[in-house]
């Protein structure tokens, strides 16, 4: 039956063109169908949201027929720069629909779940709250909540999503604590608020130092990498990576080069760990991908944030400086009710100490087709998961356990499948609506109580999930 009111629904998508379109397209036409079936006073904005332009274009189109709220399919990964100007606009309540894609060890298609992800933290940010479904092809249960939201009322307030430890009882001292200097090469891409940081409270949290690294100053550096030390690093690489000869070697000596770049600019500034701006100008200006570059870094122990994402990149520095073990910062890419697991990706940073024996490959990157990465499963192990973050834009610890399981990789490039124990699906959607961002990192065994010592002793609150 059609429910009648007197105020529409609107209906937007959201998508990047470096994703696979087509692929959105089909997953969008579907949904659109489905949407259509439950109520006639829903208005769609029929153009895919790709750029500023059409951005531009929806927001005029939804003054000229005001909504009462507004579903917003992700049907790709996209920055929160349009979500966060449209709520600003309207103010109304969102329902976000996020795509599960099949784990099946190629391409990452769309990322869309890591879009929401992103978009709720912004949001959340600016005390705006919300909800989404993750569509699996489960028609009844995603008919279900789309008619829930139809239905009532959606003035969403905050919910206390995260479990806050008591630190009261904790007696173990970090004793060995390393005030880091940060190396922050670039700036955070535009819309990424979630690599946000402030650099007073960095100080005066962690007394850590920022040191700013223009990136042309990188790529210079880099471009003045000995040759010979390019082929001398290729013939190592090329005992622990299968596949490197099959990747083009002009833009893999360019990738190597920037490595030592990496290298040299921590060398000379005793850099702590990094936050790259890894795209597009690598791609780009420097013709190639930083990737494999950063992973090496990571395996080094100097842990290299993608995205410029400073607190990431102290994130996983704790994690080194706790567990002395390569950290890594990932992507929530998918989530799987039945089998009660997640998965943890990124492009291709991980380091080899991170890859199931004898598995590692170079690989190019999923998007932008350019070398080097690595592409591999995580082994399994029992990790903790951690992230300072500014959810709600209260800096605080966010830390819990997990386990990786023997599996394939998920999607190309470096990812494991995780479980959180009971209820994963769960408690990442909580993570979600929480306001975590985008990034988190792990670590392979169990330092969750050294976080809590280390809450206590900087006086930061710690939660779980």
């Amino acid at each position: 039956k059609y429910i009648q009111r007197f105020l529409m629904i609107g209906c937007l998508s959201l998508a990047r063109e470096t994703f696979d379109i087509d692929f959105a397209k089909t997953k969008l036409a579907k949904t659109k169908k489905l949407i259509r079936k439950f109520d006639n006073n829903i208005n769609f904005f029929d153009d895919l949201i790709t750029n500023d332009k059409i951005g531009e274009g929806a927001i005029k189109y939804y003054e000229n027929n005001k909504c009462s709220k507004f579903i917003v399919i992700q049907s790709t990964f996209t920055d929160a720069k349009f979500i966060s100007a449209f709520v600003k606009k309207f103010k109304k309540p969102i329902l976000f629909i996020s795509f599960k894609e099949k784990r099946t060890g190629s391409r990452l298609r769309l990322n869309s779940l890591c879009g929401v992800n992103l978009g709720l933290h912004a949001l959340i940010k600016n005390k705006f709250y919300s909800n989404f479904i993750n569509y699996s092809n489960d028609e009844q249960s995603f008919s279900s909540e789309i008619l829930k939201f139809i239905k009532k009322n959606n003035n969403l307030t905050k919910k206390n999503y995260l479990k806050k430890l008591n630190l009261k009882t904790v007696t173990k001292k970090i004793t060995d604590f390393k005030q880091p200097k940060l190396g922050l090469i670039g700036e955070r891409p535009e819309g990424f608020d979630t690599c946000d940081f402030n650099n007073q409270e960095l100080k005066s949290k962690f007394n850590a130092k920022i040191a700013k690294i223009d990136l042309q100053n990188l790529f210079s550096i880099s471009r003045k990498v000995d040759k010979k030390k390019i082929n001398t690093t290729k013939k190592i690489i090329s005992t622990k990576l299968k596949n490197l000869s099959q990747v083009n070697q002009k833009e893999l000596n360019r990738s190597i080069s920037l490595f030592h770049g990496f290298e040299q600019i921590q060398q000379k500034q005793n850099i702590d760990a990094f936050a790259v701006r890894c795209w597009p100008e690598m791609f780009t200006e420097y013709g190639c991908a930083s990737c494999g570059p950063m992973a090496m870094m990571n395996e080094n122990k100097i842990s290299s944030a993608c995205e410029a994402d400073v607190l990431g990149s102290l994130t996983c520095n704790i994690l080194n400086q706790l567990n002395n073990k390569p950290a890594l910062l990932v992507d929530i890419v998918d989530v799987d009710e039945k089998d009660n697991t997640t998965v943890f990706w990124h492009c291709g940073l991980a380091p080899i100490s991170m890859a199931e024996k004898n598995t590692p490959s170079a690989t190019v990157h999923s998007n932008r087709r350019k070398p080097l990465l690595h592409n591999f499963a995580f082994k399994s192990g029992d990790i903790t998961i951690f992230r300072v973050s500014k959810s709600e834009n209260k800096l605080k610890f966010i830390v819990m356990n997990g386990r990786v399981l023997k599996r394939k990789n998920s999607f190309s490039g470096t990812s494991g499948v995780i479980t959180l124990g009971k209820n994963t699906h769960k408690k990442i959607k909580n993570l979600f609506l929480s306001g975590l961002e985008h990034h988190v990192g792990f670590t392979y065994g169990d330092v969750f109580e050294d976080i809590k010592s280390l809450g206590k002793q900087l006086k930061i609150p710690t939660y779980t999930i």
